[in-house]
């Protein structure tokens, strides 16, 4: 809410989709509200994602029991089993800690470590499993790897570039499995293995691609949207809609907590005569001017500027105690002052100026019957001589 106005055409959203995204990376500020915005059922979906990946691979684990028979190996083949238990344990392990960090909401950079790990686990898991199964002479599916390779550019919490990072591993990994195969037959078949899963990752990589593009598309056009039915187009400041829908909750958690609230209202002192005389499109020059000013004066988190009329503003200041919001108003005035906007055609001075009205929260009030409060001090600093600021009686110095 601190940053200056945005005029509608120029929003950091619009900006974005000009200058484009290939990298599938934003700006800092906007990349951080995009990860926010992708967060939104992430846990959930992990959740699921990972309790399906625990119940494949503890099936795959059970046929081991049930396709491997001990009994029938030689001693260099049966010590081919205590690697391939330590692996189906070590995954089961990688599935169960991210099952863990998703149960109990750990932070997301800490879920997409726990995530990236099960990747590599699983990934290079299942070709040593296969890799096994091969020197055992023992039926198995090498289809499962394509799968394996598929489950990793699923759009679940880690990014792309991880995704990519992570592909690549498996793929050194089935390569070195072929490197070292003590039988040629078994090492060829690894082979043309990794190459087939080369090609799998380049097809699964592309689609990854393509819909991570395509859902950033999507958020900056959302984002811009929703921006431009908030704000007020000429100045960026919030629009009355928004500040109608601001007004009610800030309100209602005043009443709650028992905290200040106060609204200002901020009129432009003859700004019919200078439209008529400048033309309007220094009066919306001027517009923006008075915007700025009053944007500077917000600095809490539930403090609002917005453009509610065709020259009139409004300051809303949650936590803000009288004599601060009063002293603000006087702000408001000297601020549009300082600014030296000449306008000849004033009655009131050869700058431009404005009038400030201000009420304070009551707790028997409903946001219409503050706004008319204010509204009415808006109306007194006008009939007092304008370029001022009027306040209930209650509230005067």
């Amino acid at each position: 809410m601190q940053q200056l106005p945005l005029l509608a055409s120029s929003t950091q959203y619009a900006q974005q989709l000009r200058q484009g995204f290939r990298w599938l990376r934003f700006g800092p500020a906007l990349e951080a509200e995009y990860r926010a915005y992708c967060s939104d059922n992430e846990y959930r979906r992990v959740l699921w994602f990972a309790a399906i990946c625990l119940v494949l691979w503890a099936g795959y684990w059970l046929f081991d029991l049930w396709r491997i028979d001990a009994a029938l190996l030689d001693a260099r083949q049966r010590a081919l089993l205590v690697p391939l238990r330590a692996v189906r344990a070590a995954g089961t392990a990688a599935n169960l800690l991210v099952l863990g960090c998703a149960l109990w909401r750990c932070p997301m950079r800490v879920l997409r470590a726990t995530l990236t790990v099960m990747g590599v686990t699983f990934s290079c898991g299942a070709a040593f499993a296969v890799y096994v199964y091969k020197l055992l002479g023992v039926p198995h599916e090498t289809t499962v790897l394509v799968v394996v390779m598929l489950g990793l550019f699923l759009p679940f919490a880690i990014s792309l570039w991880a995704q990519l990072l992570v592909a690549l591993l498996y793929l050194a990994c089935v390569a070195a499995l072929a490197w070292t195969a003590p039988l040629p037959e078994v090492a060829a078949q690894m082979w043309r293995l990794d190459v087939e899963l080369a090609l799998s990752a380049l097809l699964f990589g592309l689609a990854a691609y393509w819909r991570e593009y395509q859902r950033r598309e999507q958020f900056l056009h959302r984002g811009d949207a929703h921006w431009l039915a908030m704000r007020d187009a000429l100045t960026g400041l919030y629009n009355r809609r928004m500040f109608n829908h601001h007004i009610q909750q800030v309100m209602a958690q005043a009443q709650r907590e028992g905290q200040p609230l106060a609204l200002l209202l901020m009129d432009v002192d003859c700004f019919k005569s200078y439209n008529d005389s400048q033309g309007h499109l220094q009066g919306d020059a001027v517009l923006q001017q008075v915007a700025q000013v009053a944007l500077a004066c917000i600095g809490r988190p539930l403090d609002i500027a917005a453009r509610v009329g065709g020259e009139e503003f409004a300051v809303l200041l949650y936590g803000s105690s009288a004599d601060h919001a009063r002293a603000l108003g006087q702000s408001l005035v000297a601020g549009v002052r300082q600014r030296a906007l000449p306008h000849g055609a004033s009655t009131v001075a050869p700058v431009v100026t404005v009038s400030v009205g201000g009420a304070m929260l009551r707790p028997d009030d409903r946001a219409q019957t503050l706004y008319a409060r204010a509204d009415q001090m808006l109306y007194e600093a006008k009939n007092s001589g304008r370029d001022r600021c009027s306040w209930e009686e209650a509230l005067q110095a």
